[in-house]
């Protein structure tokens, strides 16, 4: 019977520790079906593409503008009422700022259609440009 008490004094301590840890915003929006895309001018800095899901999971797509890569992650995503805050393993990796739209050095845009997609756009015309500028 002790065993189980205790048992029992464990896991609701844990449960109240967990929540604690992790409380609700009043201000934690729903961005589910939201799409993103953030363009930065430089070559050697990423695009990235960003799309909302259910569950606050966010799918992200980085586009490397020197090779023609798009990768893939899969986050974790939470609001307040300044920033979209995702993150890795409960860890913050990115915060948006929802007013200016910003991504650290880049500005983002919502957009209709699907990241992936505009960001292989991007790769065609990125690749035109560089092509327009060859003398020969």
């Amino acid at each position: 019977m002790r065993l189980l008490i205790l048992l029992t004094y464990f896991i609701l301590s844990f449960s109240f520790l967990k929540a604690k840890d992790n409380p609700k915003d009043p201000h934690d929006d729903d961005l589910k079906g939201k799409n993103l895309i953030c363009y930065n001018d430089s070559l050697s800095v990423d695009d990235w593409g960003i799309k909302f899901l259910k569950n606050n999971i966010v799918k992200m797509y980085s586009l490397n503008k020197s090779i023609y890569e798009i990768y893939q992650y899969n986050r974790k995503y939470r609001t307040n009422i300044r920033n979209i805050i995702i993150s890795k393993n409960n860890k913050i990796e990115f915060i948006i700022n929802r007013s200016r739209l910003v991504l650290g050095n880049k500005s983002c845009k919502v957009v209709l259609g699907d990241p992936l997609i505009l960001l292989q756009k991007r790769i065609k015309s990125i690749k035109v440009d560089k092509k327009g500028k060859n003398r020969i």
